[in-house]
């Protein structure tokens, strides 16, 4: 069987990737996976090429500083692909770098087979995109339900195979573990702070929520659990005199044991979803970044969990909205004890719409098939 190349951009894509290779590896110890990853997927990549760390970026503008080391990556990519004589790329997430790179491997080297596991959120902006990953990808795996009926008559074979947080997110440890280890009162209230997987995330969410945490309106217990994608001491100084301990390797013990949470829009508003935990969504990025997504952006809600639940099953607060007194508003409500009671009902919706378990398994059979009945 030929290479399999694989590149993941971002901490979720990390996260997804490692349980896929680990189902991949599971049925074919001999296939040779290179690519870029992060610390999830590092054990089962045979070669690797980048890290994720170095490429999470977010925004429109923010991007365009990163331009010349994600072409230099681009290239090496396309290199690697012809030298290793890979058979299939998979790509994971991170969609403009990714349907780029799809596009120049279409036209370079048309015999591979192309695989985009997640689909991009052209149902929220450029919907342009749609008839063009028809035309370039092979197969397109989609987490949510209501994504194939988009790519219908379209040259992609477009699976709904569910979404791989359905099985993974669950506490790492037990309540009385978890507190015993980070030294937290189990009799105090507990706040999360999730304010992203990248250091822009960081540096545009993390002020206002450590001038939160500073001012002492709450007689709570903060804690921030730590993105793998991130720097322990960046984050650390970002939040310099604020009293958050920071937590890794517990991040979903770290939410599910807590009163409330505050996180960045993204994946990580399911997995709190998926917790159970009362958590208001927060958004913010540069002025001319969010004039242009105002531009292109379509949907009601930006939050993931609302769009995938169809409502708002989790508070919003966009732009100028994130600062330290509309924070502390939306934290009064979620700690208040009926509140919550009513947010953990409507929580439950999310689930319904995320599929049953085991989409890694089923996108790895998919494509071990696709692979074996590629000419040699």
């Amino acid at each position: 069987m030929k290479p399999l190349l694989v590149v993941a951009g971002e901490a979720s894509g990390d996260l997804h990737g490692a349980e896929l290779l680990r189902e991949l590896k599971a049925r074919r110890p001999d296939l040779r996976i290179l690519g870029v990853g992060g610390a999830g997927m590092t054990p089962y990549l045979d070669r690797k090429l980048a890290d994720v760390r170095a490429l999470g970026v977010v925004g429109f503008v923010e991007v365009l500083k990163h331009v010349p080391k994600l072409l230099a990556l681009k290239r090496e990519l396309m290199r690697v692909a012809e030298e290793e004589g890979v058979g299939a790329v998979l790509l994971i997430d991170y969609q403009s770098f990714n349907l780029s790179l799809a596009k120049s491997l279409r036209k370079r080297l048309p015999a591979v087979r192309l695989h985009q596991y997640v689909c991009p959120q052209v149902w929220a902006w450029k919907a342009g995109r749609i008839p063009v990953l028809g035309r370039t990808l092979d197969a397109l795996y989609c987490l949510f339900d209501f994504e194939p009926r988009l790519f219908q008559g379209l040259g992609v074979e477009a699976l709904w195979v569910g979404h791989p947080l359905v099985e993974i997110v669950k506490p790492e440890v037990d309540r009385a573990t978890f507190f015993a280890e980070t030294g937290l009162d189990p009799a105090k209230q507990v706040v999360a702070l999730l304010p992203g997987s990248r250091r822009e995330e960081i540096q545009r969410l993390g002020p206002p929520l450590a001038d939160l945490v500073r001012q002492k309106r709450f007689d709570v217990q903060w804690v921030l659990p730590l993105a793998p994608t991130l720097n322990r001491s960046f984050v650390e100084r970002v939040f310099e005199g604020a009293p958050v301990k920071v937590i890794e390797h517990r991040s979903y013990a770290s939410r599910a044991f807590a009163d409330a949470a505050l996180v960045a829009s993204g994946t990580a508003t399911l997995e709190t979803a998926l917790l159970g935990t009362p958590f208001a969504i927060l958004y913010k990025l540069s002025p001319l970044t969010f004039m242009l997504a105002k531009r292109f952006v379509k949907l009601p809600r930006f939050g993931l969990a609302n769009v995938v639940a169809g409502r708002e099953v989790a508070p919003e607060l966009l732009q100028d909205e994130v600062n330290p007194d509309r924070l502390a508003q939306e934290l009064a409500r979620l700690l208040d004890p009926n509140h919550a009671a009513h947010l953990r009902q409507n929580l439950g919706e999310v689930r319904a719409h995320l599929g049953e378990p085991g989409a890694a398994g089923r996108v790895a059979d998919h494509l071990l098939r696709s692979m074996d009945t590629q000419p040699s």
